[in-house]
């Protein structure tokens, strides 16, 4: 049976119940859900919450079948209690839903949104962007080395819970992950990529980029989030670390090749970046600008993002 798609990016007419998505948000960063069976009185005194509260979001609950109760005043898990990467998505989905009501109306009424601040639990967002990852990384990383058979090394870009870079590392690749240092951080307590022969760099790659020369500099998820100005910036950094036959891969949603990802460009309107669902001809534009040739754009995933490769010119 086809899971369905949980997270805000949904089609309309399918986008989970609201009231279920901050309700399970809620109930599970709270810890409620992981400590059922209790009842509501004793679930609230040990794990510190309003009493009055827990029943009322465990009898809410009960209506999705999350829980269900047994009759004497006890919760369990019910048939429709999320899995664990459930639960990071409808983490980002309701985070997402408090970032649109919060600043949508002020967006346009001409009010931008100040630049997001820094993620509260960093962790439970990388584990949420994990989700879709896991699915779209065998297919990117298919069409990078079917591409560009002769990739012997790769930088993951902004890489953050390291799916394409455990992915790549899995071909029998050198891949390093450069990402901000708190990312670092986390991927490097977690243990995986290490362990997966991933190298980890920490730094911001508007300040420095990891020592190449790389075959493939991967981005995804990453162009999304800045604006024009920016993502030339960036671009024009990543020259300095690619092999002179390298290619820049970005993997990204634009909407004019995918309609759907008009929701995408709402969640970097209101994140407050300068960020959107970049259309294709901006992303030639830009990368012209920073001395680049487009090769090739293609839909590979059969979801919201698509590869565009593009290889930095010669210098006369």
């Amino acid at each position: 049976m086809t899971t369905p798609d949980q997270s805000f990016l949904a089609p309309p007419l399918a986008v989970t119940d609201w009231r279920k998505v901050l309700l399970v948000s809620a109930a599970t960063e709270t810890g409620l859900l992981d400590a059922l069976p209790g009842r509501a009185d004793d679930l609230a005194a040990r794990l510190g919450l309003d009493e009055h509260a827990t029943l009322v979001a465990l009898e809410a609950l009960a209506l999705f079948d999350v829980v269900r109760g047994d009759g004497d005043g006890t919760f369990s898990l019910g048939r429709s209690a999320p899995d664990a990467d459930a639960a990071a998505t409808l983490y980002h989905h309701a985070r997402s839903m408090r970032q649109w009501a919060a600043s949508l109306e002020e967006q346009l009424r001409g009010n931008p949104a100040p630049p997001s601040g820094p993620q509260r639990r960093p962790d439970r967002w990388l584990d949420s962007m994990a989700v879709g990852a896991r699915r779209s990384a065998p297919l990117a990383v298919d069409a990078c080395l079917t591409r560009f058979p002769a990739t012997a090394t790769v930088l993951d870009l902004g890489g953050g819970h390291g799916e394409y870079a455990r992915e790549f590392a899995g071909r029998g690749l050198s891949v390093t992950m450069q990402d901000r240092q708190g990312m670092i951080d986390i991927a490097r307590q977690r243990g995986a990529l290490e362990a997966a022969g991933v190298q980890l760099f920490a730094g911001d790659f508007f300040e420095v980029m990891a020592p190449g020369p790389f075959d493939i500099v991967f981005c995804s998820g990453v162009t999304n989030t800045f604006s024009g100005a920016r993502n030339i910036e960036l671009y024009e950094q990543v020259r300095s670390c690619l092999a002179p036959e390298g290619r820049l891969a970005i993997h990204t949603s634009m909407r004019d090749r995918q309609p759907a990802t008009a929701m995408f460009g709402v969640q970097m309107l209101v994140v407050g970046n300068g960020g959107d669902a970049h259309p294709e001809r901006l992303y030639r534009q830009w990368l012209e600008a920073a001395g680049y040739q487009p090769v090739d754009i293609l839909d590979v995933d059969g979801g919201p993002r698509s590869l565009l490769f593009a290889q930095a010119m010669a210098t006369s």
